[in-house]
């Protein structure tokens, strides 16, 4: 029992480096993200790695595996993963589930950016990019927005793990917004996954 259990395990992973302060490197595996908040938009600068994506379900049959819908219409590697990438999950690497990252680098301008965000699926699934990005401007510092994020994806029904880390910048206050309020309720047709 033990050993099987070893080899379902998994998760997801989003990392970042800045490179000489203004050289932002971004790797992600599965659907935690990272996005910059550039003149007070939200800049996806990963892709969830999910069986919809047209590529990476191609990837998975390439390699043997195959795509199961489950009872509420969601695309799972093998019947199993909802993710195609993922740190783990041994028994699925031979189906094509792989723990390379996928990379993208972004030249930031400290006069516009704001924020660096890395995000687990947990606020994803409730709360979208631009959301988080109009939070966070709210904020006073990063622990304040931290908090923030996080406590809005609970409050809109989150039941996955919530974790913000943002990383501030030069134009960290710069795009206030005083029409964004926060929401202790919501209706799924407006949160992160579906807007």
């Amino acid at each position: 029992m033990f050993v099987a259990t070893l080899l379902n395990a998994g998760t997801t992973a989003t990392v970042a480096l800045l490179q000489d302060g203004i050289e932002l490197v971004v790797a992600s595996v599965g659907d935690s993200r990272a996005l910059l908040c550039r003149k007070g938009k939200a800049l996806k600068l990963t892709i969830d790695h999910t069986p919809e994506r047209k590529d990476e379900k191609e990837r998975i049959r390439k390699c043997g595996g195959f795509i199961a819908w489950n009872s509420v219409g969601q695309p799972h590697v093998n019947g199993r993963l909802a993710m195609t990438r993922s740190i783990g999950d041994l028994d699925l690497k031979n189906s094509g589930v792989t723990a390379e990252p996928e990379t993208k680098r972004v030249q930031l301008h400290h006069a516009s950016d704001s924020f660096l965000v890395l995000t687990t699926d947990g606020i994803n699934f409730m709360v979208n990019s631009q959301e988080i990005c109009d939070f966070i401007n709210q904020c006073h510092d990063p622990p304040e927005a931290a908090q923030v994020v996080t406590e809005q994806a609970i409050q809109y029904g989150t039941e996955d793990n919530s974790t913000a880390v943002i990383v501030p910048f030069g134009a960290w206050g710069k795009y206030k917004n005083s029409e964004v309020n926060f929401s202790f309720s919501r209706s799924f047709a407006s949160s992160g996954r579906w807007a």
